[in-house]
């Protein structure tokens, strides 16, 4: 049967579309819980890192690597020198988080938005390699509207950036294949994996495609010489090293801190942190699912299979990344939904093909070659819209205010003179009331079941808040509180984020101190906790 074929003009006209949707997709809603230094958990370790690479060149942190702190600290230096060229005297990092705080996040999640845009088009490249145009079309599409790449796009942290680079070193392997492994091939696609690992280390997976290419030749190719082979191996990993010490170069000139780092995150992986569960089960129940929908991975599945049926070249060449990247990242404990961000461009390529091979197979059967594209679109749209409606609505929750902006702007405005407080929870998902040193925060002592503050002061706070969430693990509260609050305290306000008549279908990374659902997010009037505020009676 005869495919019609797209022209160089509907391509083009199409990818923009395309990509158009998916930049209004990562870029909507990207002010969330601003000026809330902790509504995206590890943002502020981002500023941190950035705004200390601007007096000390060494981290002394490898958890991640620096390639992203690095580029972020590279703004930061042009805004301070635009702001000291019209007359400011910016000085040293407090100054800076006090003078530009919400801007000193908005920095890395453009740079998020704007790298998970451009995979949109990366992923049309690499697929464009091996298949055709509508596949590849198809692919960026379905990359588009995927809410995991949609929500984590938003996110001023590594992930994303980090995949922007895996498929442009997925995209140089596979030219390897369908062009040739040359030596400046084979050194593009390592620089690319080795950009790729210095922003996140398991990245580094991503050069197996390249190997395979010039390790495995297409069908009917002249075998190549062993020498060949492993010259183009050397060049490749070389160039990777290469490109991951340029950057992250105190993974060599402080190895032995850098180390210590690197076997921590291992062993956080395989430890676990809220969830404790194996995360080669978890990620399929609950991350993929919810993260990319069930329709995709259905499809998915099928366009694996169908490559692995009709080409075993072309399938080891796609699924050698999310395979090998899947068995690592799931045979741990920490399971961050994350984590899986990476492998969402290649089930989106796989889909595609999937797609692609049921409207070939249902326009036989009908014996209707004409009606093949309006079977592919009308495919692509049941694929789709499952993951689209989370993103769009994803987009409308991120607009509205954080119940910890709300909460923190109410009482800096009732009691502007300050008064102390206590919060349950982990300080993620506290209020952050202005200017923070008129509100001391206290701590209660379980042991002694008294308050504490700094230099000893006993006396119970002013304020009580309690923060309650379905993320458990980060708004928990003990008894004695509850019983402190109902004796002495009065209720004077409440915020609320998911409701008690929300909390059934509403579904978060219980691993994440992200306070906003993951799935069910219709039912939830705006992110952050439910913050209920007491102040004592005497007061």
């Amino acid at each position: 049967m005869t495919r019609p074929r797209l022209s160089d003009r509907a391509t083009a006209a199409l990818l923009t579309l395309v990509v158009a949707g998916g930049a209004f997709l990562r870029l909507w809603g990207l002010q969330f819980g601003l000026p809330h230094p902790f509504a995206r958990p590890d943002e502020e370790v981002v500023v941190d890192l950035a705004l200390g690479a601007l007096k000390d060149p060494n981290p002394h942190f490898f958890d991640w690597p620096s390639l992203f702190s690095y580029l972020t600290a590279a703004i930061y230096a042009a805004m301070f020198a635009a702001e000291r060229a019209v007359g400011g005297a910016m000085a040293g990092a407090a100054a800076a988080k006090a003078a530009f705080e919400p801007a000193l996040h908005l920095v890395p999640r453009v740079l998020s938005a704007a790298a998970g845009t451009a995979t949109i088009v990366a992923l049309y490249g690499a697929v464009r390699e091996l298949c055709s145009r509508r596949v590849a079309l198809t692919a960026a599409a379905l990359l588009a509207v995927a809410f995991l790449h949609v929500r984590d796009s938003h996110f001023g942290v590594t992930d994303v950036p980090a995949t922007f680079l895996t498929i442009c070193g997925l995209w140089a392997g596979l030219r390897c294949y369908t062009r040739g492994a040359t030596l400046s091939r084979a050194l593009a696609a390592g620089a690319l994996g080795g950009l790729a690992a210095t922003t996140k280390y398991n990245c580094v997976l991503v050069l197996l495609p390249a190997a395979i290419a010039i390790v495995v030749q297409p069908g009917g190719s002249e075998r190549r010489r062993a020498a060949d082979v492993v010259s183009l191996l050397a060049a490749l990993l070389a160039s990777a090293a290469v490109a991951f010490v340029a950057g992250t170069p105190y993974a060599l000139f402080d190895n032995a801190n850098f180390i210590a780092a690197v076997n921590g995150v291992r062993r956080h992986l395989s430890g676990g942190h809220v969830v404790m569960a194996r995360g080669w089960l978890y990620h399929a129940r609950f991350t993929l699912r919810y993260g990319v929908g069930i329709p995709l991975l259905i499809c998915a599945g099928a366009g694996a299979g169908w490559l692995v049926a009709r080409d075993w070249r072309k399938a080891l060449l796609v699924l050698s990344f999310p395979l090998s990247y899947y068995l690592i990242l799931g045979s741990g404990l920490t399971v961050f939904a994350r984590y899986m961000i990476p492998i969402v461009p290649f089930l989106c390529l796989l889909a595609a093909v999937g797609i692609d091979c049921v409207a070939d197979a249902l326009s036989s059967a009908l014996n209707r070659a004409h009606l093949r594209g309006a079977v592919t679109a009308a495919l692509i749209v049941l694929v789709m819209l499952p993951t689209a409606v989370a993103s769009v609505t994803f987009d409308r929750l991120m607009t509205a205010t954080d119940t910890r902006v709300l909460a923190g702007n109410w009482i800096a405005s009732t009691f502007p003179s300050g008064l102390s407080m206590y919060q349950n929870g982990l300080g993620h998902a506290q209020t952050q009331p202005r200017p923070r040193e008129r509100y001391p925060q206290y701590t209660f002592n379980e042991r002694t079941n008294r308050f504490e503050a700094e230099g000893g002061e006993k006396a119970a706070p002013d304020l009580i808040v309690i923060l309650d969430s379905p993320l458990t693990a980060y708004t928990e509260t003990s008894a004695v509180i509850g019983a402190i609050v109902a004796d002495r305290y009065t209720l004077i306000r409440a915020f609320e984020g998911a409701g008690e008549r929300a909390r059934p279908g509403v579904v978060f990374d219980q691993d994440d101190a992200f306070f906003a659902p993951y799935s069910g997010m219709e039912d939830v009037k705006r992110p952050g906790p439910n913050i209920r505020v007491f102040q004592r009676r005497d007061k």
